[in-house]
């Protein structure tokens, strides 16, 4: 017995190291260097002028200047040519899918739709998109909202056509996987506002531009997905179809991709749901529709942005519910067609394109027109959104005392004190000190990237208003956090909370980021304060559903053990299913932190100052220069804080320190 209790006591797992001990507490040292910096030698150490391209924005100007004039000469160049003729291609065919959906009037087009989604996705998802195209209608927003359609179709196919095949190649290839995914990295870390600049100085102003704008955001998921469905193909079916004699196209064609058809019509869905989150962005450049209603009432006719708003979310929810329908209809792992039923099918495949040309021709007959003339309820629906807008922004009511304070806090203890600090802190302790978070973080590699990138900020003449940014996703990160976590843990812990809460998540997550600022105008009309809220709310539903999904994901095996030697539901919680979903929040802190940056930059239309100010005043005024470096700041910023956060890759399980 006295020689098996030291034996015991070999074993026995060493106690756990306090906090302070492990990485939390140096990043908390490295934070309070920086904060001793920034007391010790505040406003003393700018960013020097000698580190400043400052005639950078001036060539920038003059390059501009030389690409229009040799662009448009009657023999330009072939890279002009190119560039000109792929814009007049995308520019085509957007203007051809609009012209094709007014000449089919709107009766034609509103058959075409619906009786589509009922061949393929059954009688519920082709009542949505009638009850979609009647709000159409209703709300006075039927022109715009085909254009939009016109818009999406275009970018979507083109979407689809780059990352299918490139989601495939990726899919069975390693080497092009490992080399595409920094490029989608990159891709899906930029903020939309930052490439605008260059997509109008290669495409002009147009639906061109407007698409080449959406395929950037919306070609990423496309390849990730297809990538992730040929991937989940077993192995042992590839092996065997190969022993059976089977080509590598063969196996592709025959095996993979059947096997692998979920996730592509998943793609697709993505790809669709992306793009429709991209045309108020694409509005600013020439993209026709509800982008453009959205932002051309921004400052003239809020109400109206918010209908233009509204009738986005209704579109993408009703594609969302019709590619879902028609994917699981179109299955064939369920579905056994006889001849009989393939007859039958056929047949009314044929009597649906019928009623569609019936449908256009009865449109002609009785003069219907392109677009809906009849009834439409606008102007009632305008003047009772205004209502609510003046009611909560009139001083004398209960709602503006709660969210004027509110406000007034956030901006006086929140984002001026932390703009001082950032602006005012020594330029070598704001960049090494990050640059040391990131290490200790994530590790070595994103470190280095996080320094160049901040040294790519100072050396653009953004320093300041890149701080003046970081300040604001910072202080929106936090709010963003406060609420997603907490909502996050009730979900997972919640059936009743989860299912409450997924419709105005869903809703949430397909409102168009612009919208999200105009309620915040008129609830706390702070200028720099509606960007920072609009943020959270738009950044929420993603930390809720990460959060939601690493703690539903804690193994059983490990909340029954702990329950075994008697541990209550909140210890249980705290002790082992937040610890072991650490990953998952985490993912969820970073994906936050690059949804909050996208928003915060589009609130300098609206006076949230700083980058987004910079580029929105180089749209606006033709300011070149400025808008490309502050596109290029958004990009350096957006990429910095990526690797600040994303955490290192746990090779042993448990490893906490």
């Amino acid at each position: 017995m006295a020689v098996a209790q030291p034996a015991a006591r070999a074993v026995a797992a060493p106690a756990p190291r306090p906090w302070w001990r492990g990485r939390a507490g140096l990043v908390v040292a490295v934070v309070l260097g920086i904060v001793i910096s920034y007391f010790g030698w505040r406003n003393d150490v700018p960013w020097p002028a000698s580190l400043t391209w400052n005639s950078l924005a001036a060539h920038l100007d003059s390059f501009q200047t030389w690409l229009s004039d040799h662009r448009n000469l009657p023999h330009p160049s072939i890279v002009f040519r190119a560039f000109n003729g792929l814009a007049s291609f995308l520019d085509d065919i957007v203007g051809w899918l609009t012209s094709f959906f007014f000449k089919l009037t709107w009766i034609g087009t509103t058959v075409l739709g619906v009786l589509v989604v009922l061949r393929y996705g059954g009688r519920r998802a082709a009542l949505g998109v009638a009850a979609a195209f009647a709000a159409f209608a209703a709300m006075g927003l039927w022109e715009p909202s085909v254009r939009t359609f016109a818009l999406t179709f275009a970018s979507v196919a083109l979407a689809l056509a780059i990352g299918l095949p490139l989601g495939v190649l990726a899919g069975r290839s390693d080497r092009f996987a490992r080399a595409i995914t920094p490029v989608l990295d990159a891709m899906q870390i930029i903020p939309a506002f930052a490439y605008l600049m260059p997509i109008v100085i290669l495409f002009s102003v147009g639906p061109g531009a407007a698409v080449a704008t959406t395929l950037i955001y919306a070609i990423p998921p496309a390849i990730r997905i297809t990538a992730l469905g040929i991937r989940g193909v077993q192995p042992n079916t590839v092996e065997a179809a190969t022993a059976l004699g089977a080509t590598r196209l063969q196996t592709l064609f025959k095996v993979q991709l059947p096997l692998a058809r979920r996730m592509l019509l998943l793609s697709v869905n993505q790809t669709i749901l992306f793009a429709l989150s991209m045309v108020v962005i694409a509005g600013l450049i020439g993209g026709q529709g509800l982008g453009d209603v959205v932002t051309s009432g921004l400052y003239s006719n809020p109400a109206l942005a918010l209908l233009a708003g509204v009738a986005i979310v209704i579109m993408a929810i009703a594609l969302d519910r019709a590619t879902e329908a028609m994917a699981i209809r179109t299955d064939p792992a369920h579905r056994h067609l006889t001849e009989g039923k393939k007859r039958r099918l056929r047949l009314y495949t044929l009597a649906c394109a019928a009623a569609v040309g019936l449908a256009v021709g009865l449109g002609y007959a009785f003069g219907a027109g392109s677009v809906w003339t009849g009834w439409t309820g606008q102007s009632w629906l305008l003047r009772q959104v205004q209502s609510v807008l003046d009611y909560v922004q009139n001083p004398s009511t209960f709602v503006f005392h709660i969210t004027n304070p509110i406000g007034n806090f956030i901006v006086q203890y929140g984002l001026e004190p932390l703009r001082t600090f950032f602006v005012a802190t020594p330029w070598p302790a704001m960049v090494f000190g990050l640059a040391l978070i990131a290490f200790l973080v994530s590790g070595l590699r994103p470190a280095l990237i996080v320094a160049a990138m901040l040294a790519v900020v100072g050396v653009a003449n953004e320093w300041t208003p890149a701080m003046d940014t970081l300040s604001q996703v910072l202080v929106a990160t936090v709010l963003t956090l406060a609420v997603g976590i907490p909502l996050g843990i009730w979900a997972a812990e919640s059936e009743r909370a989860r299912r409450g809460m997924r419709p105005v998540l869903d809703v949430l997550q397909t409102l168009p980021q612009l919208v999200y600022i105009i309620p915040f105008i008129y609830l706390m009309p702070v200028s720099i304060v509606p960007g920072v809220m609009a943020s959270v709310l738009y950044a929420s539903p993603v930390v809720i559903r990460l959060v939601e999904a690493g703690i539903r994901e804690v193994s059983p095996n490990s909340v029954e053990a702990a329950g075994a030697f008697g541990a209550t539901r909140a210890q249980v919680l705290l002790k082992v299913k937040i610890p072991l979903a650490r990953e998952a929040i985490m993912l969820g802190v970073n994906q936050g932190l690059i949804m909050v940056l996208a928003v915060v930059v589009i609130g300098g239309l609206v006076g949230s100052g700083a980058l987004g100010y910079d580029v929105a005043q180089g749209l606006q005024r033709s300011l070149f220069g400025q808008g490309v470096l502050a596109s290029l700041a958004i990009l350096a910023l957006g990429i910095a804080l990526d690797r600040v956060t994303q955490g290192r890759r746990r090779r042993r399980l448990g490893d906490l320190a």
